[in-house]
């Protein structure tokens, strides 16, 4: 009888720890079940399931995925946050599908400052399209220093002004062509035109005035016709 009753006891205890033990958890991440604290399995994708795949950085020359593949760069990096496989089956061929890389200084020449007021030039990325943005002074307008003054670079003359040097717009943001646009004074009336240089023209910017460019004032009442394009570039590696 003794005996029994040690055996009974024994067996109530591990009918206990059997009811103790926690249920087993299933698990999907993307196509692939598992079980918490045991094996996984790859589930097949039918022919036109997509895929996603997520890190830390660019994905081209670094992530193998077939076309049709998005891939999620969870730290955003220069502004790019989610790439899409546009060609090939190796780790080349990604392209971004969404990203965003906020306004970005471009470094200027003869630009003027009034007080703590600075003129800037600022550009944009969103996807494929480019945008400037010109502005810093009152009211939002863009000036320029006198000719002749210390930091005035000229550009074909006395008319001319170069705002942006040779290569200053940065890889990533060119333009494939030559652009040229109109510059206005703060009513409205020309003041003559804005000339971006595109890939085979340097990477540059500048304004040509209708009339001889002041020697003995600045001009601050600068407005720039939209610039806006698409660029070809692929995604910026660093920013401006």
């Amino acid at each position: 009888m003794s005996n029994f009753e040690e055996f009974a006891r024994a067996v109530g205890k591990d009918i206990k720890i059997i009811q103790q033990k926690p249920e087993p958890t299933l698990t999907l991440t993307g196509n692939v079940l598992g079980i918490v604290g045991g094996n996984t399995v790859s589930l097949p994708l039918s022919n036109n399931a997509g895929q996603e795949i997520r890190g830390s950085g660019s994905p081209e020359g670094r992530i193998k995925a077939d076309v049709g593949t998005s891939y999620i760069d969870v730290n955003a990096t220069n502004g790019a946050l989610v790439w899409i496989k546009k060609q090939g089956d190796g780790v080349t061929g990604w392209q971004v599908f969404f990203g965003d890389t906020g306004w970005r200084n471009l470094t200027t020449v003869s630009t003027l400052n009034v007080g703590r007021k600075a003129s800037f030039v600022r550009i944009r990325r969103v996807n494929n399209l480019v945008n400037f943005m010109f502005g810093g002074l009152e009211r939002d307008r863009f000036g320029i220093i006198r000719r002749g003054s210390e930091g005035f670079i000229g550009q074909n003359g006395d008319k001319g002004v170069k705002i942006v040097m040779p290569r200053g717009i940065s890889e990533g943001f060119r333009s494939k062509n030559s652009l040229i646009g109109n510059i206005f004074n703060d009513v409205g009336e020309s003041y003559g035109v804005w000339y971006l240089g595109g890939r085979s023209d340097s990477n540059y910017m500048h304004f040509t005035f209708n009339e001889d460019i002041p020697t003995d004032k600045d001009i601050d009442d600068i407005r720039v016709s939209t610039i806006s394009y698409f660029t070809e570039d692929p995604w910026p590696t660093t920013l401006p």
